[in-house]
């Protein structure tokens, strides 16, 4: 092992084992869970939705393949390749 990972591995131990940086962690955990709270919440719903949409066109049963196609084509924007 490196020299340079053996200090990045005691630095992480020191750091993992100090209460208020836990305490800090866990503080902005619990923030950025709160903001993605509402966001997250909306995914499931747009998802749900979609998924009623697709299922109107045929089942999943009788044809997978096509059904994840329709899923799919509603539930994401058309790739262009643009956003790479």
């Amino acid at each position: 092992m490196s020299l340079f990972a053996r200090l990045a591995r005691e630095a992480v131990r020191r750091a993992a084992s100090d209460p208020r940086l836990r305490a800090k962690a866990a503080e902005i955990a619990g923030e950025a869970a709160r903001r993605a709270r509402p966001t997250v919440e909306n995914a499931g719903r747009h998802i749900i939705e979609t998924a009623r949409e697709t299922s109107t066109g045929g089942s999943f049963a009788d044809d997978p393949l096509g059904y994840a196609k329709r899923f799919k084509s509603k539930l994401l924007p058309p790739d262009d390749g643009s956003a790479r």
